[in-house]
């Protein structure tokens, strides 16, 4: 039989210490005792790769021999180095299964008697139980080398270099004598010559400067973190930092469900690690009072001038942002607002061109997006019109619907009826081995087919039921929002654009305008507070909402800005959950 081998260590110590080594050994040898052929193409080994996560190298390419057939059973030495969680392990095992391949488990066989099927279940949850308790031990002694003086860091900060522990020396700090240079150089323009960070940037790319990654340009985060890291001053800090979820955390991907967001942690709980200082404490403090005064009068900090589209608005050619900003009266030229995209300047945008996308009006714009907006809500047929019109297909389809799930049903169990057949025709040596195996990949591929099928039958009958609410909750809000429109107030006209607006893209001569659909009633005659769109309706009751991809019919034209908005239709809905 053709085998393929698996080895996973976690981390790169032991990988160093080799312990991966002595797995492939042990694998092997048992692929030679039992006559199995071992192609070094099909050897997959993991080197610092966790097993909690799914996204490994090895591991994908191993699903992908299985999902081939290129592989007919696969050695593991135990459960864990397969996945360290149960449900990845049930996971990954029903996967080989359902292709037809055999998992083998060196020091833990496991086969489908229930005796050992609860056996793997235990391995799984002691697993699981292990990696948390190395994980607090981890903790809790990164804690104590932080205490006895010990520098805790992936890198170290701009301007020293880390060196490792040997001969019973503590890992520390050094200072490397050319980068210090220019952290003092740039301490020096900050407080001597009360700079901005604009303004240092600026000086630093026309300069021969460039940062540790090596890229032409440096950027703001990197120049501010260097003014305002405690480092420099001698004293460094760790454990000030708890990770959290994010207020939208990731729906899919690798990160998804983990916490990712750093929250400062009280400061009685930082742990001072003292290392070489660079500048004393007198010039820390004015470069912090520097930087304080620059915010100050920062025209991201304005209050003087406020801007109806504000946090709505992104480039159609480069994708950023953009901003409001005001230009004083000069001369015979009255004080003009415009909309500026982010990619204009080069400098804090650490792109080599600047965007070629025009100014933009902001009464223009301000006065098209609230005009249509107010159509749209005291009005709201047309997007009845297309809720009517869905929700008559739906029902139309449901009958038909309910038969096609029948026959994919019955469609399944012929499938694995014929999988049956066929492996029993094996064991009886009615067919051979060469036939047995692609004609099972044949049916597994059916399989999955017919599952993809049911999953977006089962997708399409949950938008079905959500359009009903949306329906109903678009009627309300209109109802409810309508009355208001005419007397709102800046504050409010804000509040309800970041409520029924997602995204407004800013083109040459084009609009377009992301709608939201709020599904969870607000309390009558209440509007919400005016908030960046990031808040939502507060971190306890979040607003679940529906998204539609276009809103039909709204061609604007307000003072030589056209908006054209005709040609997107609203489409198939999908639901949104208040974390995304």
């Amino acid at each position: 039989m053709r085998a393929a081998i698996y080895a996973r260590v976690s981390t790169e110590r032991q990988e160093r210490h080799q312990t991966i080594d002595s797995q492939l050994t042990a694998l092997r040898t048992w692929a030679a005792t039992q006559g199995h052929d071992l192609d070094e193409a099909h050897v997959f080994r993991d080197d610092g790769a966790s097993g909690s996560r799914l996204d490994r190298p090895a591991l994908d390419a191993l699903r992908d021999a299985v999902r081939d057939a290129a592989v007919d059973v696969i050695a593991v030495l135990t459960p864990d180095r397969l996945a360290r969680k149960y449900a990845y392990q049930v996971l990954l095992l029903e996967e080989v299964r359902r292709a037809g391949c055999e998992v083998v488990f060196l020091q833990h066989p496991i086969s489908d008697d229930p005796n050992d099927q609860l056996l793997l279940q235990i391995q799984g949850a002691i697993a699981e139980y292990e990696r948390a308790v190395l994980a607090e031990r981890f903790r809790r002694g990164k804690l104590q080398k932080a205490r006895d003086g010990q520098f805790l860091g992936g890198r170290a900060p701009y301007g020293y270099r880390y060196v490792r522990r040997q001969d019973g020396v503590p890992g520390h700090l050094v200072i490397d004598e050319i980068e210090a240079g220019l952290v003092r150089t740039m301490y020096g323009w900050l407080i001597d010559e009360q700079m901005t960070i604009r303004q240092i940037l600026k000086r630093l790319n026309a300069g021969p400067w460039r940062p540790r990654s090596g890229r032409r340009a440096w950027s703001p985060s990197t120049v501010q973190h260097i003014l305002a890291d405690p480092v420099y001053t001698g004293t460094a800090y760790t454990n000030r930092y708890d990770h959290v979820l994010a207020k939208k955390p990731r729906s899919h991907g690798p990160y998804a469900g983990v916490a990712t967001v750093r929250r400062p942690k009280p400061r009685e709980q930082w742990i001072a690690i003292p290392v070489p200082a660079l500048i004393d404490h007198a010039t820390a403090e004015r470069a912090q009072a520097q930087l304080a005064r620059n915010a100050r009068l920062s025209f991201r900090h304005n209050t003087r001038h406020n801007y109806l589209l504000r946090c709505l608005l992104t480039c159609q050619h480069c994708g950023l942002a953009m901003f409001g900003r005001t230009y004083r009266a000069r001369d015979s030229q009255p004080e003009r607002r415009m909309y500026v995209c982010h990619g204009k300047d080069c400098i804090l945008s650490a792109r080599e061109t600047a965007c070629p996308s025009r100014y933009v009006k902001a009464e223009a714009l301000e006065q098209a997006v609230w005009a249509h907006v107010v159509r749209l809500l005291r009005d709201p047929a047309p997007l009845r019109a297309q809720f009517d019109q869905y929700l008559d297909a739906a029902r139309d389809d449901s009958t038909q619907a309910r038969a096609a799930d029948r026959q994919l049903r019955v469609r399944l169990d012929r499938l694995a009826s014929a999988d049956t057949r066929l492996v029993d025709a094996y064991q009886a040596g009615a067919i051979a081995l060469a036939e047995l195996t692609p004609r099972r990949t044949a049916i597994a591929e059916q399989c999955r087919a017919v599952e993809q099928q049911q999953a977006a039958r089962r997708r399409a009958e949950e938008q079905r039921e959500r359009a009903d609410h949306v329906l109903t909750s678009l009627t309300a809000f209109a109802e409810r929002v309508g009355t208001r429109l005419a007397e709102a107030s800046l504050a409010e006209q804000q509040a309800i654009l970041q409520l029924v607006i997602e995204r407004i893209i800013v083109g040459d001569d084009t609009l377009e305008i992301r709608h939201v659909i709020p599904l969870r009633p607000l309390p009558p005659g209440d509007l919400p507070p005016a908030t960046p769109p990031s808040s939502g309706m507060g971190p306890d009751q979040p607003p679940a909402q529906l998204r539609s991809d276009r809103v039909p019919l709204t061609p604007l034209h307000s003072h030589g800005l056209a908006v054209d908005l005709a040609h997107r239709r609203a489409k198939a809905l999908r639901p949104v959950e208040h974390h995304q």
